[in-house]
């Protein structure tokens, strides 16, 4: 890993307890995390580490984007997870250790949060309650895996899209909205290969549900217009 050390090293208290794993901290406590954190940044397409590579720490996304990803023999690329900002990632190996399961690349400048495996697991011997943390977090993950294979096994395109806006609309709050709406900080290809297409596909069928006004396109901007029928297609 490249040293990517910003100048203003760690996170303050009142920062880090907005972060997922550690908003019901004491003050002590944030004072430990923050004594091993490091604030890291990332340009464009740089990688973070690679499959393979000495297990060093997890990483917590605090702006930009991160896509989790693994390659076949033949360089086929599989996404396994688009990482949002304040979303925790590269934590699989921290109580066993070895290497890295998959590999992970910024998609655009990204800032993250890096936190040491050996120092963090000191802290959890201290504080146990910060295993049922880390555990929430494995969970929601496995939990949003199993979704997807379900959905790559059970759905057709037009499906598996329709979930995935429904569930970014949700990630930024809008859905209550009377056009709810998402804005798109990854590439298209990075999407297709998330939901198991090609960019070609993924555009055609982006096309399909603007032209049956489901949804309305604005730059990067996407606009769910009928939010029903974009449940059904999704159901």
């Amino acid at each position: 890993m490249r040293n990517n050390l910003l100048p203003e090293n760690n996170l303050s208290n009142e920062s880090l307890r907005k972060l997922p794993p550690f908003t019901e901290l004491s003050v002590e406590e944030l004072r430990k995390i923050t004594s091993i954190t490091k604030l890291t940044k990332f340009s464009k397409s740089q990688i973070l580490f690679s499959e393979g590579d000495v297990y060093k720490g997890f990483y917590i996304l605090l702006k930009g984007a991160v896509k989790v990803f693994r390659l076949s023999a033949e360089g086929k690329e599989s996404i396994f997870h688009l990482i949002k900002p304040f979303d925790s990632f590269g934590d699989i190996a921290l109580f066993e250790g070895g290497s890295y399961v998959v590999n992970a690349q910024a998609t655009s400048e990204s800032v993250l949060l890096f936190i040491p495996r050996k120092e963090f697991l000191n802290l959890l011997k201290k504080y146990p309650h910060l295993s049922l943390k880390m555990l929430e977090s494995f969970a929601k993950r496995l939990r949003v895996l199993t979704n997807k294979v379900e959905e790559l096994t059970t759905k057709d395109i037009v499906g598996r899209l329709a979930s995935f806006l429904l569930d970014e609309i949700k990630k930024n709050k809008t859905e209550k909205l009377a056009e709810p709406f998402l804005k798109l900080t990854v590439p298209k290809k990075n999407i297709a290969a998330y939901l198991g297409t090609i960019t070609e596909t993924l555009s055609r069928t982006f096309k399909k549900l603007q032209n049956e006004k489901i949804i309305r396109v604005s730059g990067k901007n996407i606009f769910i217009s009928d939010p029903q029928r974009l449940k059904r297609l999704a159901s």
